[in-house]
């Protein structure tokens, strides 16, 4: 298959495995074992795949089902799954992000954010969750990358409700935290933390309500 910037019909029900090293649109739904975008990927259908690899741009204009996730450039979806998913550039999620384990290391703008373990977002730039919630440990911290160093004032995470076990933020800004054990750290604004084992809150950060709830 040729990867020249063309438009392509798809009508076969299981494509042989996809690398784009230019740029390609495609209408149709990608249903393949690897995606491997270098260059540009467009679709207006949805993902399924064992692993997508995005170290250029891609845009889904539907859905993507995969078992492990791995962004290194720019990408763009409407609903996203995946057993393992990280990335390293950054990931706008329109809806809804659901994986196993989550792990983002620059900037992310996701609807909600649900992982049945972990949530670990190293802050790069701005970015934003409306609804974060993980069954285990959730992790917000700038990047330790030194060329972030001149970008953070930007680097903050902007939530409304995160919810999961035990709980580290840093430079967040949020309207409810729910945990176990929750420790705010510097450069965070929380209106309602609820906890129900242990809280830590940094001097630098405010917190306007407190609540322990009994177990």
């Amino acid at each position: 298959m040729s990867n020249n910037n063309n438009t392509y019909e798809r009508t076969d029900m299981i494509d042989p495995p996809l690398k784009v090293r230019g740029s390609q649109f495609v209408r149709e739904n990608i249903n393949t074992v690897t995606v491997d975008v270098f260059g540009h990927l467009s679709t207006k259908g949805s993902v399924s795949t064992s692993k997508l690899k995005v170290s250029g741009d891609c845009t889904i204009g539907g859905n993507c089902k995969a078992n492990q996730v791995n962004n290194l450039g720019s990408l763009r979806v409407q609903n996203i799954q995946a057993d393992n998913l990280r990335s390293s550039g950054y990931m706008s999620v329109a809806e809804n992000a659901a994986a196993g384990t989550f792990y983002a290391e620059g900037a992310v703008k996701i609807k909600r954010l649900t992982a049945d373990s972990s949530i670990e977002i190293r802050l790069g730039n701005r970015s934003t969750v409306e609804v974060m919630r993980a069954g285990g440990n959730i992790i917000v911290k700038p990047s330790s990358k030194l060329i972030n160093a001149l970008m953070h004032p930007f680097r903050k995470l902007t939530c409304t409700t995160i919810e999961g076990t035990n709980i580290t933020l840093y430079r967040t800004t949020a309207d409810l935290v729910c945990g176990e054990e929750i420790i705010v750290g510097p450069g965070c604004t929380i209106g309602e933390i609820r906890y129900s084992k242990s809280l830590t809150v940094d001097l630098k950060s405010q917190v306007d309500r407190t609540v322990f709830l009994n177990p």
